[in-house]
């Protein structure tokens, strides 16, 4: 496909006997969000690990750019502009939020702290709406702004491709249409977005885009709206057969 960012091509891992993820394939565009759902236990965490290369691959392929980063380690993956959140926040607490955004960008090869690196940085917190707490140690922080913070953290390395594990989890409505408009701007900056979420509301406003898992396994892939009232993913989601 013309102008694909991302190729995930027939990937596969296998815990013992338990096949997590089995010959999964999709393509990402340049500046597209791309949901990744289904049930609890579906495949999605362990699709984003093999992509972001904390996970090696049994089989299958993966490229960006088509360049091949699958067998690279996690944090080759990420000099090649793959940058993730996690489902259980990883900030610094001792340090400024700032200095957590800084982080991010420091961890680019080539790089020194600097003037420039803290204004770039300082341009993230923007993009997040942390702004006017720069100066502000991170265990002072509610849990939206550490969210929020994360997010610049991995901003700042600068990624091509963001990849997002529910990332909108336990935040009240009034946050998450907050969080909704800053995943939006970061679309706008021109960052493709592969997003673990099961916030539907959000899958519905955010995504172009959709892959559906169960079981390990594609059963879907199409718009929200397409996905969303598909049969087989209205049973993968409610456990129930579907009659015609």
């Amino acid at each position: 496909m013309t102008g694909t960012i991302m190729r995930v091509n027939g990937i596969r891992k296998a815990f013992g006997g338990l096949v997590a993820v089995d010959d999964v394939s999709f393509d990402l565009m340049p500046g597209e969000i791309m949901g990744l759902i289904g049930p609890n236990g579906s495949g999605k965490t362990t699709t984003m690990n093999l992509i972001s290369g904390a996970f090696a691959l049994d089989r299958g392929t993966i490229e960006l750019h088509g360049e091949p980063i699958s067998g690279l380690p996690a944090n080759k993956v990420a000099h090649k502009g793959v940058a993730r959140t996690f489902q259980l926040l990883r900030l610094i607490e001792e340090m400024t939020v700032l200095e957590n955004a800084v982080v991010g960008m420091a961890f680019q090869p080539g790089r020194s702290w600097n003037a420039a690196m803290i204004a770039r940085s300082r341009e993230y917190l923007e993009v997040v709406g942390l702004a006017d707490k720069a100066g502000v140690e991170v265990s002072k922080l509610t849990y939206i702004d550490q969210k929020r913070l994360e997010l610049a953290r991995a901003l700042a390395m600068e990624p091509k491709v963001l990849l997002l594990d529910e990332w909108l989890a336990g935040l009240n409505a009034t946050e998450l249409l907050s969080g909704i408009e800053v995943i939006r701007k970061i679309r706008d900056l021109g960052t493709a977005i592969i997003m673990v979420e099961h916030v539907m509301s959000a899958i519905h406003s955010l995504c172009d885009r959709c892959v559906v898992m169960n079981a390990g396994a594609k059963i879907a892939e199409g718009t929200p709206a397409a996905v969303l009232t598909d049969p087989h993913v209205v049973e993968a989601y409610l456990g129930e057969p579907h009659h015609a």
